[in-house]
């Protein structure tokens, strides 16, 4: 039996994962009334990822509108060690990594409408919440900067939130450094706010120990390309893409795979069995230093410090494939 259908809100930084993220939940109405889609900086400048998600919602012919939110993050482009730190990363990949996984635009005809005018996503997420009759489900998967904004400036919002599901973080997976995730890393603060919700709404956290087993591979882009459609072809391009990049930029723990980190959010929420173990945890974030960005997960049976987030640790890697494939079928 499906459960009750959601209204939701999307924040993403379109790239390729979020791309398939936005497909998910719009090719699910029974499952989600997606209220808007919210862009952030992150896998390009904010101008890019805006555009991106337009691109992608007008593939499939939405009315959804899309909200422009910020273009910096609160603190860390302030900071000029961190400032060192990312570019000594980007540096070390040779400048390949924002290229290779993340296009400048999607190779997707150029977005004839744009932004929601005259607001921007921090204002926007007050507004739409302080006014819902039911209570939201809110999932971001790119910095978290939007919703940290929109929380500090307003926080009754929270009561009008049902859940936080956020793609970010790693217990023992790491990306932009040896010790964070590129979404948490880029705005370490704005995570640290939302973590701090996780005291009064659930928040749910898919790091990179999930997403990493979230997986499409040759067969599966195969698959879509069989299909013939508009749809099929961007989802095997998508796929193509990142497995070129896994292999040549970011091997995992075998070839040939491309995990799909934000679409396993949506999954999540659409059949918890995917995720085949989770804990309920303390959840914090390291904001400067030589950890600048990590999560910290406190597994341990006890502690004295209160929790404030499921932490997913594992994914069921074939259900998530035969869910995403059965999903984006719908727009054969």
């Amino acid at each position: 039996m499906n459960p009750q259908r959601r209204p939701l809100i999307l924040d993403v930084d379109t790239g390729s994962d979020d791309a398939l993220a936005i497909l998910t939940a719009l090719l699910s109405p029974e499952y989600f009334e997606v209220l808007g889609i919210c862009t952030v900086h992150g896998n390009r400048p904010l101008p890019n990822t805006t555009e991106n998600t337009l691109r992608v919602v007008q593939l499939l012919g939405s009315d959804v509108p899309v909200i422009q939110g910020c273009a910096k993050p609160i603190v860390a482009g302030i900071d000029k060690l961190r400032g060192m730190r990312a570019r000594a990363n980007e540096k070390q990949l040779n400048g390949q990594e924002k290229v290779a996984y993340h296009a400048e635009y999607l190779d997707l005809p150029p977005a004839l409408r744009g932004p929601l005018p005259g607001t921007r996503a921090p204002l926007w997420y007050i507004d739409t919440l302080m006014k819902a009759d039911r209570k939201v489900t809110l999932v971001m998967v790119g910095p978290l900067t939007n919703f940290a904004l929109a929380y500090r400036i307003e926080p009754r919002i929270l009561e009008h939130v049902e859940e936080i599901v956020i793609m970010g973080g790693g217990h023992d997976q790491h990306n932009a450094t040896g010790a964070s995730e590129f979404n948490i890393f880029m705005d370490p603060e704005a995570a640290a706010v939302v973590f701090e919700c996780g005291e009064h709404v659930p928040l749910t956290v898919m790091p990179l120990d999930a997403t990493h087993h979230a997986n499409m591979r040759p067969r599966h882009e195969a698959i879509f390309r069989s299909w013939g459609s508009a749809v099929g072809d961007f989802v095997a391009e998508m796929i193509r893409d990142r497995l070129d990049a896994y292999n040549v930029m970011q091997p995992l723990h075998e070839p040939d795979i491309a995990p799909i980190h934000d679409a396993l959010c949506l999954i999540y929420l659409i059949d918890q069995s995917v995720i085949t173990l989770k804990k309920r945890v303390r959840g914090d974030v390291v904001c400067g230093g030589i950890a600048d960005g990590a999560t910290l997960f406190d597994t341990r049976y006890f502690t004295d410090a209160p929790k404030n987030c499921t932490v997913c640790l594992a994914t069921d890697e074939d259900k998530f494939a035969s869910l995403l494939i059965e999903i984006f079928s719908r727009a054969k």
